[in-house]
């Protein structure tokens, strides 16, 4: 199985736990802050298949970099809120960290 393929289950594995643990965000924030966490889940699996099927990477590399920090510290935020417990944060962050490293490292692989 190739790379790409590889990413983009654990992204949407990523977005999986990511949607059941924004049921239990406060009524308020569902349509705020669970919303972007939620659209950037879809964003970076999007960006994933963009990359793989454009011949230059380079740029959908550096926005997928950019939402993947993003929705990294919009988790953050969400656990300072405690809008989610220390141990839904620490699945969220693994998660979102080994998404982090095989991006890395299908950056690396293609950019020389």
């Amino acid at each position: 199985m190739s790379e790409y393929l590889l990413i983009e289950k654990k992204i949407r594995d990523m977005i999986l736990y990511n949607n059941i643990m924004l049921r239990q965000f406060p009524k308020f924030e569902k349509f705020l802050l669970a919303a972007k966490i939620r659209d950037l889940g879809y964003d970076i699996l999007e960006l994933a298949v963009a990359a793989n099927k454009r011949y230059i990477k380079k740029t959908s590399f550096s926005e997928f970099d950019v939402k993947h920090e993003t929705l990294r510290q919009l988790i953050n935020l969400s656990f300072e809120l405690k809008y989610i417990d220390s141990q839904k944060h620490r699945v969220s962050q693994l998660n979102i960290d080994e998404v982090g490293r095989m991006l890395g490292a299908w950056m690396k692989a293609n950019t020389g």
